[in-house]
């Protein structure tokens, strides 16, 4: 079988890679990329794989006024927060403060407007060109969200077999390309409910089939027990997981707390705090580099936003040797939970609850209710508590989150993974 993998973010998501690569052991297997996306691609692009650039966007009035009038009405996901936290977060990315003012300024007219467009409408108004090598393809696999929306269009109007791999826990509640007229595979059965639930898929096109990334927590308990110990030392471990750069500052400021409440309740603990890989200003973390409780974690970054297999492996052995983990809403702290290792997020340090704050951060929808509502006992809530919480972290009250999550997952291989994703 020939199999056509539509893909983005190349560098960052190693386990896409992997899935292709034992996707290519037993089918033939294309990549299909965006033309700005071609060096970045071809860079990380497994061996005997075949490259084909995406050629359908066309530069037409109508699109023009199509997609503008798709960004003023569309139909947004039931978790309204978190979409327009991700639509904040894009916004705010751009160093042009005139080009800022525009996107907050539009965003708050979406927030106004009434949201009639869905994404499949939106998909049959755009005019594509067809110019994307489509041939021999037995079956495209698409990943959330989607990499190009008008060879979209073009797969489901001439209706060829698309399946869509939503690639993360907070893509069914944060993003719109969501499409009735495709097939949908996901995590597990509450996220299934979530893309059910939030983007109006029907319930028969949605099938769960487990996730890629836990494939890397599978290796990694198969050779656990020989990997050395990166750290000597006893330590509580935290996450980093904001690339804004004005909430990083606040993030880093919870991370100082932390280690000052280490000092006062468990000076014999070091703090070891790992970057969001994300974040392109790394120098943004230096008052913690300072202080004499804190060890960065920060020897994974490579050119791009590549991380090698073996450093992924060497985080599990980190979260798993730790004391506890903490932060402040990432999928590290679900990771964590398939270790012995107690995971909690920190719900304080914010001013404001309005906006792109820290608190919406944290409580945006996936952390909500994938962990704080299934553990309300694992969110930190002061620096009171917090000190509570580290004097007693053998309570067996706080590893019930870590039981809750592993039996809503089935763990798999790359391999028994790949098979079932090409089979669903």
């Amino acid at each position: 079988m020939r199999i056509g993998f539509v893909v983005s973010f190349f560098d960052f998501r190693n386990d896409v890679r992997r899935v292709m690569a034992e996707a290519a052991k037993q089918h033939e297997v294309i990549i299909f990329g965006r033309p700005e996306n071609r060096e970045q691609i071809l860079r990380h692009l497994p061996e005997g794989l075949e490259f084909r650039v995406i050629n359908e966007r066309k530069s037409h009035f109508w699109n023009n006024f199509w997609i503008k009038l798709f960004i003023l009405f569309k139909r947004i996901p039931k978790s309204r927060h978190n979409f327009f936290l991700m639509e904040l977060f894009k916004a705010s990315h751009t160093s042009d403060s005139a080009v800022r003012k525009k996107n907050y300024d539009i965003i708050k007219w979406v927030q106004r407007l009434p949201k009639f467009i869905s994404y499949d409408t939106y998909l049959r108004g755009l005019k594509y060109e067809k110019s994307t090598d489509l041939s021999g393809i037995d079956q495209f696999i698409c990943f959330t969200a989607i990499a190009d929306d008008f060879l979209m269009a073009r797969l489901l109007h001439e209706k060829r077999p698309v399946k869509v791999y939503v690639y993360s826990w907070d893509h069914a509640c944060k993003h719109i390309c969501f499409s009735e007229r495709a097939h949908y595979v996901c995590w597990n059965e509450r996220l299934k409910e979530d893309v059910v639930d939030l983007q109006h898929i029907p319930a028969q096109n949605v099938q769960v089939v487990g996730a890629s990334q836990s494939a890397y927590i599978e290796e990694f308990r198969q050779i656990q027990s020989q990997l050395p110990r990166t750290y000597s030392f006893s330590y509580v471990y935290f996450g980093c997981a904001i690339g804004i750069d004005d909430l990083v500052k606040e993030e880093v400021n919870v991370a100082v707390s932390v280690a000052q409440v280490l000092t006062q309740t468990r000076p014999e603990l070091t703090l070891v705090v790992r970057p969001y890989p994300v974040q392109g200003n790394w120098e943004i973390y230096s008052s913690l580099r300072n202080l004499p409780n804190v060890v960065m974690d920060d020897g994974f970054r490579t050119a791009d936003l590549s991380i090698k297999d073996g450093h992924i492996l060497e985080k599990f052995e980190k979260i798993a040797h730790a004391e506890a983990f903490f932060h402040l809403g990432t999928t590290m702290g679900l990771e964590a939970c398939f270790t012995d290792t107690p995971s909690f997020i920190i719900d304080y340090g914010y001013q404001s609850k309005k906006g792109l704050s820290l608190y919406s951060f944290i409580h945006q929808y996936q952390n909500d209710r994938h962990l704080i509502e299934l553990a309300p006992q694992n969110a930190v809530r002061s620096e009171i508590h917090l000190g509570e919480v580290l004097k007693d972290l053998d309570n067996p009250t706080y590893r019930l989150l870590n039981e809750q999550v592993q039996a809503q997952y089935q763990i798999k291989s790359f391999e028994k993974f790949t098979e079932d994703l090409l089979s669903s």
